[in-house]
């Protein structure tokens, strides 16, 4: 089955309303103390806790995508229910992230967000929908489309040169034995451009993408590695098509296409990822990763 730009826009629709809703509801928990629990994740702190609000928010949005699951015979993974595999099995699948950044949350601090994607058996994501809760800013796509903020269209032709470069890059990535080395050639390379580097590392993925997406120049990139971990599907699947719409750099380690349907893991540690601006040099992620 081949779903038409009709039947796609639908769809859209639906994961907007899923994800503003939720979004609504994670926003306003945002003052409460919520319990972390554990859960089985990766190799990072982020990706083994998970409150109360995670769940409710992804119950929030199953409630609402459930009747085009029914309807289109489609698949589901989401982050805090088990992988049934059926996004091997179905034409289409949603990929949910109820509360991406659940650390972030649950300090009251900025970064994190809600992502629904629909992608395609191949991997290719062909709905996108990110929902950042603090801001009240919903970007959705089509592919073919581009990209709306809050149902306008989003250019980035309106935003501001600040003469930075904005490195996004998770918490973790402070604590690697490399990191050093990392921050080195970035501010380097920064200094040849003649730009500024400013670093953060509070986000969740999702946010850190978007960050990268609403900056001039900016950068957000994960080594490939060993152990489990680098993220999930549903960390990028959303934003992947968005940076896609607007000819931006999205991309595995190797300058692959970030492949969203890997029929072994949910984990993106084999493949690493690059996120980048169009005024950024990408052979510099490649240089890097020789440290």
């Amino acid at each position: 089955m081949n779903l038409n730009q009709s039947q796609l826009f639908k769809l859209q629709q639906t994961a907007n309303h899923a994800a503003t809703h939720a979004g609504h509801y994670i926003q306003s928990q945002l003052d409460q103390t919520h319990e972390v629990q554990g859960k089985s994740g990766g190799d990072s702190l982020a990706s083994q806790v998970v409150t109360e609000v995670d769940l409710r928010a992804q119950e929030i949005i199953l409630s609402l995508l459930n009747p085009s699951i029914q309807k289109f015979d489609l698949g589901l993974l989401t982050e805090e229910t088990i992988d049934d595999l059926s996004r091997l099995n179905k034409d289409y699948f949603w990929c949910v992230d109820p509360l991406d950044g659940t650390l972030p949350f649950t300090e009251r601090q900025p970064g994190f967000a809600v992502s629904i994607a629909l992608i395609a058996k191949s991997g290719d994501p062909v709905v996108g929908v990110v929902y950042l809760p603090n801001e009240a800013k919903c970007y959705s796509t089509i592919k073919g489309e581009g990209v709306v903020l809050n149902d306008k269209p989003f250019s980035r032709a309106t935003l501001r040169d600040d003469q930075k470069l904005h490195w996004y890059m998770d918490r973790s990535f402070m604590s690697t034995n490399f990191f050093d080395e990392v921050k080195s050639k970035m501010h380097a390379w920064a200094k040849e451009q003649q730009l500024d580097l400013e670093m953060y590392s509070t986000n969740g993925a999702v946010a850190n993408a978007i960050g990268v997406m609403t900056s001039k120049n900016g950068y957000y990139f994960k080594f490939p590695k060993k152990t489990n971990g680098g993220g999930s599907i549903w960390d990028y699947a959303a934003t992947r098509l968005l940076f896609e719409e607007l000819n931006l750099q999205v991309s595995n380690a190797n300058r692959k296409q970030l492949h969203l349907n890997d029929p072994e893991t949910t984990f993106m540690n084999r493949q690493g990822v690059v996120y980048a601006t169009s005024h950024i040099d990408s052979d510099l992620v490649l240089q890097l990763m020789d440290h």
